[in-house]
C-alpha cells in the first residue's frame, strides 16, 4: 500500500480548515474483495495526513468501515449538541483522536498519528477549531461512508 499515488483518490474528508490545523483522510478503496469474513471484508487502504502547526505527517493505514461509520455518528450528535465528545480511535492505533466543544463553541481536537502499527513514530497534536467545521467533516464523512458501507459479513 507504500507509495498511493494521489491521482488514485476516491473519496477525502477533513477535520479542520487552515493549512497548519489539518486532519485529512483520502480513502483509495476497501483492501480486498469481498469473501464473507467481516473484518477482511471491511478494510480500507487511506493516507491519513496531520498538519499540527509546524508539525506535519502523512502516511499510509488501514481502517474498519465501521470505525468510520462511528465517528460520524458521533460527530453527528456532537455538532447537534455542542456536548459531550467525539471519539475515533482504529483497531491497529494508527490515529486517534477526541473532539470536545469548550465553553466558548470552539472545537478541541487531541490527537495521536502513528506511522506503524506497533512500533512507529508517534505524533501526538492537539488543535483548536471554530465549531463550523464539524459540518463540512460530518458532510465529507458521510460521502466516504455511503462509498464505502460496512459489509455484512
Amino acid at each position: 500500500m507504500r507509495n498511493v499515488s494521489r491521482r488514485m483518490t476516491v473519496a477525502t474528508f477533513a477535520i479542520g480548515g487552515a493549512a497548519r490545523e489539518r486532519i485529512e483522510i483520502e480513502v483509495f478503496g476497501y483492501e480486498h474483495a469481498p469473501v464473507g469474513e467481516y473484518h477482511d471484508d471491511n478494510w480500507l487502504r487511506v493516507r491519513v495526513t496531520v498538519h499540527a502547526g509546524a508539525f506535519s505527517a502523512s502516511y499510509d493505514a488501514a481502517f474498519l468501515t465501521e470505525e468510520l461509520a462511528r465517528f460520524r455518528e458521533q460527530l453527528e450528535t456532537l455538532y447537534q449538541s455542542l456536548r459531550g465528545q467525539a471519539e475515533f480511535a482504529t483497531l491497529e492505533g494508527q490515529l486517534s483522536l477526541l473532539l470536545t466543544v469548550d465553553e466558548r463553541g470552539e472545537v478541541l481536537v487531541r490527537g495521536v498519528a502513528i506511522d506503524v502499527p506497533g512500533t512507529g513514530n508517534r505524533l501526538q497534536f492537539q488543535l483548536t477549531l471554530d465549531q463550523s467545521h464539524l459540518r463540512s467533516a460530518i458532510d465529507e464523512l458521510r460521502q466516504v461512508t455511503d462509498r464505502y458501507p460496512i459489509r455484512a459479513g
